[in-house]
């Protein structure tokens, strides 16, 4: 009896094919000031409930949570007391224990919490909300981050995103002089802090690119050096309205990526609108900052191929930032993620 030669010959990948790229969904995409109507509705614990049905139909099987301690902002005291889950006590609240939430996310076909989003601006607006004062920012800082390192280990998540500074317009107007010394060094000894406690349970740091942080451009670099053991997360669409070139800073940080953010824009800032405050939400110029996956000026299928070519394996999540749609947005998404970017992988 022959064999035909085809039947004989093994199929041998190389390592480069047999790296497989995983895409999350960050659930930062529902935006409670931006995202259409019904705001309140998107409060509730049964559009939540079922989202996650809908974030797992479109095929994504990892989420990166927002994380939010606060409660004296009128926004953030009402996302805090409905079914967001984006602080513990939001968790205990309307899911009953971290574990219950796992169980209830795994039932509707999410695996796992990849990371949750700490933004250092949430920060400022519960000082100003609270009638605090700015010399109290780097102790609420860590105090938020150490919460959050210890909410991302109860769900079993393995990474903590942060964005290291505040908005840029904030910190000129309540800071003011100069931010790159003793203020920018204050902020170095906090994220040293969290990154020794996040270490010792097992979870990673990234430091998440934002055009309007005091952080932007070259800076981050800089402050990744001063903070060993960080890692970068790049916001695609951060990166680019800041004016910094994606393949560029991917090839010259490509061993210390982790939880890339994909996103998307066609925003020019022509107006300097990263000093302003609420910078995100131009009140002058051009003002849709941010597109969906696609259907801005980025080359998202390219850098993903430079993350591949690079071995890297873990997660990227997968943000359709402030889109009007969040139905919608999400079916747009998966399309994108599916079809444009691992099917040509």
């Amino acid at each position: 009896m022959k064999f035909a030669k085809a039947a004989l010959k093994p199929d041998i990948k190389t390592a480069k094919e047999m790296i497989m790229v995983k895409f999350g969904c960050s659930l930062e995409m529902v935006n409670l000031l931006t995202s259409g109507p019904n705001f309140i509705y998107k409060q509730s614990k049964s559009f939540w409930t079922n989202y996650f049905k809908f974030v797992a139909a479109v095929g994504f099987k990892g989420i990166e949570l927002p994380f939010n301690p606060f409660n004296s902002d009128p926004m953030a005291f009402e996302m805090g007391r409905c079914g967001i889950p984006l602080s513990a006590f939001a968790v205990q609240a309307k899911y009953g224990s971290p574990a219950e939430f796992m169980a209830f996310l795994r039932s509707v076909g999410i695996e796992e919490v990849t990371s949750v989003h700490m933004n250092a601006n949430d920060v400022v607006l519960e000082i100003l909300a609270a009638g605090r004062k700015i010399d109290d920012y780097f102790a609420l800082y860590e105090e938020s981050g150490l919460a959050a390192i210890d909410h991302v280990v109860s769900l079993g998540g393995k990474g903590l995103v942060i964005s290291p500074s505040a908005e840029l317009g904030w910190l000129e107007q309540l800071v003011g002089g100069n931010l790159d010394g003793e203020f920018t060094d204050k902020t170095v000894a906090v994220l040293n802090k969290l990154v020794a406690a996040a270490t010792a349970k097992g979870v990673k740091v990234a430091l998440k690119t934002e055009y309007w942080s005091l952080f932007r451009g070259p800076k981050m670099a800089v402050l990744l050096q001063r903070v060993p053991g960080a890692r970068l997360c790049p916001d695609l669409a951060h990166l680019a309205i800041a004016g910094d070139p994606v393949p560029v800073v991917l090839e010259a940080h490509k061993n210390d990526i982790d939880f890339m953010r994909l996103s998307d824009t066609a925003f020019t800032d022509r107006v300097g609108n990263f000093r302003k405050i609420n910078a995100e939400i131009p009140v002058e110029g051009d003002q849709k900052v941010f597109s969906d996956l696609g259907e801005g000026c980025i080359d998202l299928l390219g850098a993903c191929r430079i993350l591949k070519d690079n071995g890297y394996d873990g997660w990227v999540i997968c943000e359709n930032k402030k889109t009007l749609d969040v139905y919608k947005g999400l079916l747009k998404l998966g399309w994108f993620v599916q079809f444009e970017l691992a099917g040509k992988l």
